[in-house]
């Protein structure tokens, strides 16, 4: 099935002619994903909706703060589904309630999906919402917008066109999501639009000093640890051009570092100077993970499509079931001579 690229307005239609939405979010959650999910769930449950959100994973302790309505679902009674076909061989997902529309928000690929990528292969989502320059969600309709600095931007303009009154609870998740995704305002994808945005939201009231300490400034004592190993193992290749670390999983159990605790060292080889691709490759669990950044001119999201991920021109991710060194040597020798 084509999924059909629809526009925000139509979207909000969408959300208006429906009801009973499961918000699906990505594995490894970061601030954009929850924050974007939660806001879009805040805001239905404002409209009379039945919504929830749900990830693969638990929402890391550091990043419950974008969630304070308790829109995430941890644990809870098993999906019960609305009709026969595709729903009622969907393996179960916590929920409150009776699903009849589900909704992926800043999910670029299945591989994102984690423990959830074999339920949604059995069927499509009914929209999908991201801002990935290449999306291959199977959906039946695609809100894209690939010029947004995250998918927090997207949802602050449904919210708005949907008429919902965005509370400082609604503000804290998409001042996170878009203070994340945009590297506090750092990144190339930051829009004059996005500091609109972001003036908008902290006209509410809410802390945003407080909430740039919580995203940038705060580590735990394993995320340190991990950034040691991380600074430690830094190989630097094709004249010093590509920055490569490797993980291990006992590198990772050596600084008991859960994902959100690795989330920083993504950004330590991209700060050597001279540096212009970096690669952090990471063991977890059976799967080889792999998360590209580039700082001028290379497109890490055709790489990573290459691969069957995806991402942005200067931020993307793939995944392999592979040895992790054999797949450090993909990752190199698919950059030689390309820098």
């Amino acid at each position: 099935m084509n999924a059909l690229d629809i526009t925000i307005n139509q979207a909000a239609r969408f959300f208006l002619e429906n009801d009973n939405f499961l918000i699906v979010s990505h594995t490894s959650p970061d601030a954009d994903t929850v924050g974007s999910a939660s806001a879009l769930v805040a805001g239905l449950r404002k409209l009379g909706k039945n919504a929830a959100a749900v990830c693969d994973e638990p929402i890391p302790d550091r990043l419950l703060f974008l969630d304070a309505n308790g829109c995430f679902i941890q644990n809870g009674a098993s999906e019960t589904c609305s009709s026969g076909g595709p729903n009622a061989i969907l393996p179960s997902i916590p929920a409150p309630f009776q699903v009849q529309t589900y909704v992926s928000v800043d999910v670029a690929s299945a591989t994102m999906l984690g423990r959830f990528e074999q339920r949604f292969l059995e069927k499509f989502f009914d929209l999908s919402i991201d801002h990935h320059l290449v999306n291959t969600i199977p959906c039946k309709r695609r809100l894209l917008c690939t010029g947004y600095s995250s998918s927090g931007e997207i949802i602050y303009e449904l919210l708005t066109l949907l008429g919902v009154e965005i509370d400082r609870s609604i503000a804290v998740s998409l001042y996170g999501a878009i203070s994340s995704d945009s590297g506090g305002f750092r990144y190339s994808a930051t829009r004059s639009q996005t500091m609109r945005y972001a003036a908008d939201l902290i006209e509410t009231g809410i802390d945003f000093a407080k909430i740039n300490r919580l995203l940038f400034e705060t580590k735990s004592l394993a995320q340190i640890e991990i950034e040691k190993i991380a600074y430690n193992a830094i190989e630097l290749y094709e004249d010093g051009k590509l920055a490569v670390i490797v993980l291990t999983a006992d590198d990772i159990a050596k600084a008991n570092a859960a994902d959100s605790d690795i989330d920083g060292v993504y950004q330590i080889p991209r700060q050597i100077a001279g540096v212009e691709v970096s690669a952090v490759i990471r063991q977890k669990g059976d799967k080889v993970k792999v998360s590209l950044r580039s700082n001028e001119y290379f497109n890490v999201a055709e790489l990573a499509a290459s691969f069957g991920g995806g991402g942005h021109f200067h931020a993307a991710g793939c995944a392999f079931y592979e040895d992790i060194q054999a797949v450090k040597k993909r990752i190199i020798d698919s950059l030689h001579g390309k820098l």
